[in-house]
């Protein structure tokens, strides 16, 4: 209660271009189809991040980076004590 949330954040460079990579989705089986899309003739490569979806064409001179960071969510603000001073009866 009141302590900093975190989520993860997996990006996909391909060529330069960022794309986020959905939580739901399984970035070792992700990552295997860019390597063998990569061994192989060109191959589409499909990257979504649950609402949008894009196909990605994977070359053997194709450039990708995967990066995952922690999403770093401030906490939420508590609320100040309502009482008075008064309401203490001393």
């Amino acid at each position: 209660m009141g302590g900093a949330r975190t989520g993860i954040r997996t990006h996909v460079e391909v060529d330069g271009r960022d794309f986020l990579l959905g939580g739901d989705r399984d970035l070792v089986h992700v990552m295997s189809q860019i390597e063998a899309a990569a061994a192989s003739p060109p191959a589409f490569v499909d990257l979504s991040d649950g609402d949008e979806m894009v196909s990605v064409l994977i070359h053997g001179t194709s450039r990708v980076v995967v990066s995952v960071e922690r999403e770093h969510r401030p906490p939420e603000p508590l609320d100040p004590p309502t009482a008075s001073i008064d309401d203490w009866e001393m």
